[in-house]
């Protein structure tokens, strides 16, 4: 959980992010890869989330969902890093097909199945090589979102005259 401190007011801290930032990729802000990255922004209250803008696709990238919070002389802005809704149910969705798979060779043996030639070894490695890939799909996708956490961090600091606390 990532937790900042700014002496602006809660809605200060919405104008000033909502006037930085793209709403949602809306103008078809894609960037070239010199430019630096543009910040994408959704906002539904004091609720909001934040990404950058890339060139490419990246399902896994870190989206920031963060809340405003008025508190004492400012506003407190809290939040954290996550995959995109849609990545994170499609990914337990892929994990657990691959946990029902197994569960179901497990359950019931190749060898008892009619018509089959196959043997337990290739159902489990088959299923072993789904879970390998799972694995590495979501593993470089964060790598291909290293430094956007930064960024992010880094653009909220500045936006907001903000300090971590």
């Amino acid at each position: 959980m990532i937790k900042l401190r700014t002496r602006l007011s809660a809605e200060e801290c919405r104008a000033r992010l909502a006037s930085a930032t793209d709403l949602g990729g809306l103008a078809l802000s894609w960037n070239s890869p010199a430019e630096a990255p543009q910040i994408l922004g959704d906002f539904r209250g004091a609720a909001f989330r934040l990404h950058t803008g890339r060139y490419y696709t990246n399902s896994f990238a870190p989206f920031f969902y963060g809340h405003l919070s008025p508190s004492d002389n400012g506003t407190v802005i809290e939040g954290e890093f996550k995959m995109h809704p849609f990545a994170r149910i499609s990914t337990v969705f892929w994990f657990s097909f691959v946990a029902i798979f197994a569960a179901g060779g497990l359950i019931v043996p190749m060898g008892k199945q009619p018509g089959t030639s196959l043997g337990p070894g290739t159902l489990f490695l088959a299923l072993g090589c789904f879970m390998v890939l799972g694995m590495a799909l979501v593993i470089f996708g964060r790598w291909l979102g290293r430094g956007e956490q930064k960024t992010i961090l880094d653009f909220l600091k500045t936006s907001l005259e903000a300090s971590q606390i």
